[in-house]
């Protein structure tokens, strides 16, 4: 047996696939290359999971299980699927990785649906010295319920190479349009993924099983269609961001946090186009998860900006020792409140939040101002909103808590207008002045609050006999920029009262 070039191909994409009939054969391709080297069939079997009414399909997902493990495909071809962290809260024996697709299954269980058997046959076209030029693969898929016959198959022709059109490339495509039935080319690009070592998969994949709702849809150009719009666009990013949560990644928390501040804003801000006996459970369901996830994100900011803070003490005042035990310390307690968030996004809360969430979107309960007109209805609640920042810094700047208070009015407002100009048009608005406010708050809030930790810590530290004098240092950097911070953001503030007023027009 010959062993293949290790070089591999340039692309991980087919160039070009052909469906073909049951009985087609591949054309002789030896007079394209030096040396063509013919693979046996691997078959790839593959279990497709889903709940007993397809709400994985529904939603176009596919959850997949083979020799080679789990794996998920949203459409664009499978992606691997590590084990759940913490093993979520109800393991079952079979190690299903639930979590990312929670978001969907909301603590169904689910079962095999499907078997699917994916049979390549791989040929590599290669030159003179042993390059590989060009790949062909012959793919048929056989997919049927569990313990019966085929319910569906498909097979077609694939072709890959390093994505220089070579000659060898461009007559291995002649010879298979040519065997291929008439019509059955067209130049078709593969899926992403490669079946058995090199074919592509234009996957044999059902449309997604979509729900038909009996509920009459709002009227165009109405402020219940314009907010209707808008949540099922916050819908998307919420269902991406939540298997990031779960898996732990990076920045993960801070974008959902964003995704459920703008649902609570929007819905708050244009009271009225939805039926309130729904949105308001909803919004109370979503502060409760946010109230967790702040909890998270909180501990996130105080474990990133530590050294940064120990960078900005004197010299030689926190030293490596105390530096490795505060850390330790701050990173424990951001593990522990992301596992508070992961088992927050297992709760029955959060499931009957996304349960009103789609409810909102596939049937837009009618509020008292359904049928208003959407760019009227949004300038009106705008200006509330604006009514809303203004009475929020009246009551002054003096404490944190008014600080906060502002900067949740400006947030909410800025998504306000965020949501108007993607649902109407009223046109794309200024929103950098608000943004800064935003910005500027939080660098004073972060900094109190990491002031407060390190603090603890300290008296902590005095509990137990250690040193308080790094984590003292650590409160008395983050206090200063707290003062500093506090100048910039005032200003901030004074700069948007005087611009509420005009409506933040650009």
């Amino acid at each position: 047996m010959q062993t293949p070039h290790p070089e591999p191909l340039g692309r991980t994409d087919p160039r070009r696939t052909w469906r073909i009939a049951d009985d087609r054969r591949l054309p002789a391709l030896e007079p394209f290359a030096d040396r063509v080297l013919r693979h046996g069939p691997v078959v790839l079997r593959e279990h497709l999971w889903d709940t007993d009414d397809r709400v994985l399909a529904a939603e176009g997902v596919e959850l997949l299980r083979s020799d080679a493990g789990w794996s998920v495909d949203r459409g664009d071809g499978p992606v691997e699927v590590p084990p759940d962290l913490d093993g979520g809260d109800d393991q079952d024996a079979d190690h299903v990785p639930r979590d990312v697709v929670e978001v969907f299954l909301r603590g169904r269980p689910v079962r095999v649906v499907r078997v699917r058997d994916t049979a390549t046959t791989l040929v590599e076209l290669r030159g003179r010295d042993g390059r590989l030029r060009a790949e062909v693969a012959d793919v048929r898929v056989d997919e049927g319920e569990p313990d019966a016959a085929v319910l569906r198959s498909a097979r077609w022709w694939a072709l890959s190479d390093d994505g220089r059109g070579g000659t060898v490339s461009r007559a291995a495509e002649r010879a298979l349009a040519d065997a291929a039935e008439p019509g059955a080319g067209g130049g078709a690009r593969g899926g992403a993924g490669r079946a058995g070592g090199g074919a592509g998969r234009p996957a044999l994949r059902a449309a997604p099983e979509r729900r038909k709702g009996s509920a009459a849809r709002p009227r165009r150009g109405s402020a219940a269609a314009a907010l209707r719009a808008v949540l099922r666009s916050l819908r998307a990013d919420l269902v991406a961001v939540d298997p990031r949560v779960r898996a732990d990644e990076h920045g993960s928390v801070h974008d959902l946090r964003k995704v459920l501040s703008r649902l609570r804003s929007v819905l708050a801000a244009y009271r009225g186009a939805l039926d309130r006996d729904a949105t308001e459970p909803l919004r109370a369901e979503l502060a409760e998860v946010s109230r967790v996830a702040g909890v998270a994100r909180d501990a996130e900011v105080l474990r990133d900006r530590l050294l940064r803070t120990a960078g900005r003490a004197p010299e030689g005042f926190v030293d490596a020792e105390t530096l490795d035990r505060i850390g330790a310390h701050v990173a424990e307690s951001r593990a522990a409140a992301a596992a508070d968030l992961r088992h927050t996004l297992r709760s029955a809360t959060w499931f009957r939040a996304l349960d009103r969430l789609d409810d909102l979107v596939a049937r837009a309960p009618r509020g008292p101002h359904a049928d208003d007109d959407a760019q009227a209805f949004a300038v009106r609640r705008i200006a509330r909103e604006r009514k809303r920042v203004a009475k929020a810094i009246d009551g002054g700047t003096e404490t944190l808590d008014d600080l906060h208070e502002i900067r949740k009015a400006a947030r909410r407002l800025r998504y306000a207008l965020q949501a108007a100009d993607e649902a109407t048009d009223l046109g794309k608005r200024r929103l950098g002045l608000l943004r800064r406010v935003q910005d500027g708050l939080g660098e004073v809030l972060d900094a109190a609050h990491a002031t407060a930790a390190h603090r603890e810590l300290a008296t902590l530290a005095a509990r137990s006999g250690a040193d308080t004098f790094g984590a003292g240092v650590l409160a008395t950097t983050e206090h200063a920029v707290v003062e500093r911070e506090r100048d910039r953001a005032e200003h901030l503030v004074a700069r948007l009262r005087s611009r509420v007023a005009t409506g933040l027009r650009g």
